[in-house]
């Protein structure tokens, strides 16, 4: 019986989408751990400013998505709740059946697949233009000018692959195979991770990250490629394939999405660069080391909703508002109840860790990082509740976080100029901004959605009446 158990509990662990989300999370953050002392020891000193550079110019191609990657995803999962059509803005009426819907499945990937070919070039145009102008500025400088070109064109290559193979992933994910899509990943960052330390060890230099990113994600693509369409084995494409139709749906909550996240990425280099321009190289250590620590806790805490949207888009196609409920709320609960543990030890053995094994670094004041923790657990519930929000496939914060954004960015600069805050203007400038609308509206806002209150969903558990539920959320704002 006992080894019964084990092998049930060794099976479920194998299966589970959060621990596969966890390891792929953690493979993630260990690659850049450990190929960036290779680079240190590997790289000539101008070679090793070129490599920056080089990473600068990549660091863009996520913005080069812009929200279409999220739109997609949420119509695939409407499919796969039974969703018989999909529209701009809101949820159509229920289908008649629960069963995939396999010909909007078809329709949604070849959609995708055209789309994504049309950003590769935006891309590949855009970025190599403008990279080669960049690169060539300096390039007499590096140990090899012939290697260097050859290791940017490789760089830009690896980066269009990259934004073309995700795509497929996204699609995996969303048709709810999150623990196979996580497997996927943590596949291809190991071949990148030992595919990059081989050739930099080997002497290839600036070469070496570029080919172990083009190379794993040409696998993980292929990976992901055969799986979809092995979910979809048995169900032939339409014959009509209707793609201006459908980008043109995709288009009025991608460009919404977009705007959100292009704000919110300026807003964080922004504050860095406050801190670097205004305080210098130690404090922008500080500040950037616990940032980047505070980002890792709600990058992992965040797993336990995030395996579980694309099955709540399935609930939102069927209008089922009391099963969103009984999914989310132990979800919402494990989330909050891991972050806090995961702050209270980083607070406690942080310093103590850093003082001892971190070289003399530092975190910020105590006190300031307590107010930074509080801050994330704000931003980690307005994230639960507004992708919630999005699963209705309408985004009504959008403006207001733009708003609290660039409040955010003003009340940072104004604070480090005009006090003697230091660092703590950096942390007080967004919690400002956030408390002042976004962390106190969205959530109750969300569970009135849900045909609840915030408080009965947190404190009392889902509503057992769907009649009751939808006579609530008649009422929401």
């Amino acid at each position: 019986m006992l080894s019964m158990g084990w092998n049930n509990l060794v099976g479920r662990l194998q299966n589970s989408a959060v621990v596969w989300s966890w390891i792929f999370n953690g493979v993630r953050l260990a690659t850049g751990l450990i190929l960036l002392p290779l680079v240190l020891n590997k790289l000539p000193a101008p070679d090793l400013g070129m490599y920056y550079v080089l990473l600068s110019l990549v660091a863009i191609v996520p913005l080069v998505d812009f929200g279409f990657g999220p739109t997609i995803g949420r119509f695939v999962t409407y499919a796969m709740g039974g969703a018989e059509t999909i529209q701009a803005q809101g949820v159509a009426r229920p289908g008649t059946s629960t069963r995939p819907n396999y010909v909007l499945l078809w329709q949604l990937l070849f959609t995708t697949r055209r789309l994504y070919r049309y950003l590769s070039l935006a891309l590949l145009v855009v970025l190599g233009a403008w990279g080669t102008y960049v690169v060539e500025l300096r390039i007499d400088e590096t140990s090899s000018p012939l290697l260097t070109r050859i290791a940017w064109g490789v760089t830009l290559g690896a980066a269009v692959v990259d934004i073309y193979a995700n795509w497929w992933g996204l699609y995996l994910r969303s048709m709810n195979e999150v623990a196979a899509a996580a497997r996927i990943g943590v596949l291809m960052f190991a071949v990148r991770l030992v595919l990059a330390a081989g050739l930099l060890l080997a002497g290839a230099g600036l070469l070496a990250l570029p080919i172990g990113s083009f190379f794993s994600s040409l696998l993980a693509r292929t990976l992901a490629r055969r799986l979809c369409y092995r979910l979809l084995a048995g169900h032939p494409p339409p014959e009509n394939i209707r793609i201006k139709e459908h980008l043109r749906i995709l288009w009025p909550n991608t460009w919404r999405l977009g705007t959100q996240f292009v704000s919110s990425y300026l807003t964080v280099n922004a504050n860095t660069a406050i801190c670097l321009h205004v305080l210098g190289l130690a404090a922008n250590a500080q500040y950037g080391l616990s940032v980047q620590l505070l980002s890792i806790v709600s990058g992992m805490v965040a797993v336990w909703t995030n395996v579980r949207w694309p099955l709540v888009g399935q609930l939102r196609a069927r209008h089922d508002l009391v099963g969103v409920q009984r999914l989310l709320w132990p979800r919402v609960w494990l989330q909050t109840a891991t972050f806090l543990l995961a702050c209270a030890a980083l607070l406690l053995a942080g310093p103590f860790l850093l003082q001892h094994f971190g070289g003399g670094k530092q975190l910020i004041p105590l006190a300031w990082l307590s107010l930074m923790m509080l801050n994330a657990f704000f931003e980690m519930h307005f994230n639960i509740w507004g992708t919630l929000l999005s699963t209705e496939n309408r985004l009504p914060y959008l403006w207001p976080a733009v708003a609290t954004n660039v409040l955010s960015f003003i009340l940072s600069l104004v604070l480090i100029h005009f006090t003697s805050l230091g660092l703590g203007a950096l942390v007080l400038g967004p919690f400002l901004a956030g408390i002042l609308f976004n962390h106190w509206f969205w959530p109750p806002y969300a569970a009135r959605t849900l045909g609840t209150t915030l408080f009965r969903f947190l404190f009392t558990g889902p509503t057992t009446s769907a009649t009751a539920g939808l006579a609530a959320r008649s009422k929401s704002p």
